[in-house]
């Protein structure tokens, strides 16, 4: 696919080998299935979503594209990539739509990825074993200062309370139900959770 479909000199995924149109899709998709080689992930997914001239992922498949920015490293730019929900939320939509206007469908839940990703993604709080056994809480809070969420689980809620500390450091309280651990994840730092209460800093500079 990679050898086949990708321009060098426009750092994109074509959508077949004639290399005739283009799309934010292929290249969503090429990353997810690694057929971009890891060290040019984050270059095409900046290019992915600067250049107007491919064709634009609709707000269903930008689930997609946020998995690919978690798969590249680049989960902090998920809630720089907002905007359209704002958009509605201005136009007075009180559910999401399937397309930007003209659209006529206003309640789609294909579009209703922050759910998960306000949770999985700035939050962190993802599964780090098969039946959620064991949690990984990996936070994405981009431009955020301050986190607070709650996700259920099946043996109780799991709470995180974040706060930034300069550039680098944060200052953590997670909660986890009994008969639950995990781990936390900042900056390439992990730190081993437990059942219960318990706060504490990571590279606070």
């Amino acid at each position: 696919m990679y050898r086949q479909c990708f321009d060098a000199g426009r750092q994109a995924m074509a959508n077949t080998p004639e290399k005739k149109t283009f799309s934010q899709h292929a290249g969503i998709m090429a990353v997810l299935a690694g057929a971009i080689p890891a060290n040019q992930e984050q270059s095409v997914l900046r290019r992915l979503m600067t250049d107007t001239t491919l064709s634009q992922a609709t707000f269903y498949y930008r689930f997609y594209l946020n998995q690919a920015l978690k798969k590249a490293g680049m989960a902090n730019q998920y809630y720089g990539q907002l905007q359209p929900w704002r958009d509605m939320l201005a136009m007075g939509l009180t559910t999401f739509a399937e397309n930007p206007e003209p659209t006529r469908s206003d309640c789609h839940a294909w579009s209703a990825s922050p759910n998960y990703d306000f949770l999985a993604t700035i939050c962190g709080i993802v599964p780090a074993q098969p039946g959620f056994a064991r949690v990984k809480i990996a936070p994405a809070p981009g431009e955020l200062q301050q986190i607070k969420g709650s996700m259920p689980h099946p043996l109780g809620n799991i709470t995180v309370s974040l706060l930034r500390k300069g550039a680098h450091g944060i200052t953590a309280s997670i909660t986890l139900p009994a008969g639950l651990d995990g781990v936390f994840v900042w900056e390439g730092k992990e730190k081993a959770l437990h059942s219960g209460q318990q706060d504490f800093d990571i590279g606070v500079f």
